[in-house]
């Protein structure tokens, strides 16, 4: 019984720490993942945005629109094989001013790919994007790499960049969770992670000029994580999720 106890409890705490993300663990997940960025140390009142699976023909520009309502930008973590077949949101996403990530040529887990088959997925979607091989941060497809792939895209001149604001938004979460994560964690250096490109952003979407208020009544101003990085100089840990 005392064995069972302990496992619901365990089970309990899991599950909060999960859905409440509180800051105060990232220390913990820094140390223990120290080559992934979640937030940028940094006093500066600045915080990154990324949206992840795009491009989408229709939720990204809603996006951009929001964005450039708000003057704010962004980081688009982008799937190779989609930014192939929508050339035009790729073209609109850098002309609006914002970053552009590489987030695996398809939206599947990296774990059971070689070392050759992970390298080229980066290399196929770099072509995809048409980066040249300028691409500076990586996020693997559901946040999950294995520590030998986090190295190789290393050695490629890759961050790898999770975030620390994430509200599990391919889990269709209510708005107002949403916005509650992400607005409880606003502070100088946060990365939030959300995103366009699933089967329907709409909760997020319709989340994010309520988000991008808070953060300017807090006085914060929205960037993408490589600006966020060079403000801060050194990236300070890892972990949160994302997808």
């Amino acid at each position: 019984m005392l064995i069972l106890l302990i496992g619901a409890i365990v089970v309990v705490m899991g599950l909060v720490l999960f859905w409440s993300e509180p800051l105060g663990v990232l220390g913990v997940l820094e140390r223990m993942t120290p080559n992934i960025v979640y937030r940028v140390r940094t006093e500066l009142p600045l915080v990154a945005l990324s949206f992840d699976d795009g491009p989408h023909p229709e939720f990204t520009p809603q996006v951009l629109e929001i964005l450039k309502q708000h003057e704010a930008k962004a980081t688009f973590f982008l799937i190779g094989e989609r930014a192939l077949r929508y050339p035009e949101v790729v073209a609109r996403i850098r002309a609006e001013g914002h970053e552009i990530g590489n987030h695996y040529f398809k939206n599947a887990a990296t774990l059971g790919h070689s070392d050759e088959e992970f390298l080229g997925n980066l290399e196929k979607t770099e072509n995809a994007i048409g980066a040249g091989g300028r691409l500076e941060l990586f996020r693997p497809p559901g946040g999950v790499a294995w520590p030998r792939q986090i190295q190789l895209a290393r050695e490629r001149g890759y961050t790898c960049a999770l975030g620390c604001a994430y509200p599990h938004d391919p889990m269709r979460p209510p708005v107002w969770y949403i916005r509650w994560l992400i607005e409880k964690n606003l502070a100088p250096g946060t990365i939030v992670i959300l995103h366009d490109g699933i089967a329907n952003p709409k909760r997020s979407i319709a989340a994010l000029p309520d988000i991008l208020a808070e953060g300017r009544k807090k006085g914060l101003r929205f960037v993408s994580i490589g600006e966020l990085r060079r403000s801060g100089g050194v990236a300070a840990g890892r972990v949160a999720l994302s997808g």
